[in-house]
């Protein structure tokens, strides 16, 4: 009865997957706190923009009041464009760091992975070596016994 395959390192590769799975959540919510920074940035950008249009284009319509609060609130969203922009390059540090750091632990697990191949490819031959010198064996046993009879006969 052949023997079956059994991997001594396979709770360390179920370890080093679990860890893998760990790192890509991670990915994923850095991924989701990029992706909302960066909308909040645009945001920023549009009003910005829109600000300043409707500001060029009814200058002329504003009194000095008004003129003093749609300054004030450009100054506030050129302030906060700044602000956003480092927030989006901080998430964006974070979120390459994960990448590596999910990258590094894939690698781990593909090299115990790739153990496991080749242990587990070692453990073939060896099962196909072993029956090979049964049957091998079992053929001269058979011949050996011809043999006799052959040679019994005459």
């Amino acid at each position: 009865m052949a023997r079956r395959f059994r991997f001594t390192l396979q709770p360390l590769l179920e370890h080093r997957g679990r860890i893998e799975n760990q790192k890509q959540q991670a990915v994923a919510l850095r991924q989701i706190a990029h992706d909302e920074a960066q909308r909040d940035l645009d945001r920023l950008d549009r009003e910005f923009r829109d600000s300043s249009a409707r500001l060029r284009t009814e200058h002329k319509r504003y009194d000095l009041e008004q003129l003093r609060l749609h300054y004030a609130h450009v100054q506030f969203l050129d302030r906060a464009i700044v602000a956003q922009i480092r927030v989006v390059a901080e998430r964006r540090i974070e979120l390459d760091r994960s990448r590596q750091e999910l990258l590094a632990s894939s690698k781990e697990r593909k090299i115990v992975e790739k153990l496991k191949e080749r242990r587990r490819e070692a453990f073939t031959n060896e099962e196909l070596r072993i029956e090979q010198n049964e049957l091998d064996d079992g053929n001269a046993r058979r011949f050996g016994r011809s043999m006799q009879q052959m040679g019994g006969a005459s």
